[in-house]
């Protein structure tokens, strides 16, 4: 039976609130700076921490024993990313639709997590209980946003100061 769990977004302090059946039940509150996080989940807490640069990773520890607990590999394309967890099972996190609005997590075996956002809000359909890829699939999606809005704040003005010198 699949398990309906929601999520609000705060834009000021970039965390995600989680509810199942309207109650909250965990958040995940990313540093403003830097690809990290802080995640509690029915129970569980984890920590999220990016490393690397040319070929990013993300490594996740229980908070509760420091263990790395999972990594998170990602391609450059913004087109997945894999969870790799210790146990030696992998999760694909990939985008669903044409626009890269929706996106799933699965093994392609028995479990698949569907993830439909809209604006500061959305649904996480799971087949599973596992929070920890639950919690996965949204890190992912939010790493993939902070270096969308990177490249444009980086091209924006290129592109404002090459236009104006056009221009004269």
């Amino acid at each position: 039976m699949a398990k309906l769990i929601n999520w609000k977004r705060n834009w000021l302090n970039s965390k995600f609130e989680l509810f199942v059946d309207g109650m909250q039940k965990g958040a995940i509150i990313f540093n403003s700076w830097k690809n990290e996080a802080e995640s509690n989940f029915e129970h569980q807490d984890y920590t999220f921490k990016c490393v690397g640069f040319w070929r990013p990773k993300t490594n996740v520890f229980d908070k509760k024993t420091n263990e790395l607990v999972a990594v998170i590999s990602y391609d450059n394309w913004k087109t997945r990313a894999v969870i790799h967890l210790n146990s030696g099972e992998q999760f694909e996190w990939k985008p669903t639709n044409f626009w890269k609005s929706q996106f799933s997590v699965s093994n392609h075996i028995d479990t698949n997590i569907v993830y439909s956002p809209l604006s500061n809000t959305g649904s996480i359909s799971s087949d599973t209980d596992n929070s920890l890829i639950i919690i996965a699939g949204l890190f992912i999606k939010q790493v993939y946003n902070k270096r969308g809005m990177t490249l444009v704040a980086c091209f924006v003005p290129i592109m404002i100061a090459a236009t104006s010198r056009h221009n004269h």
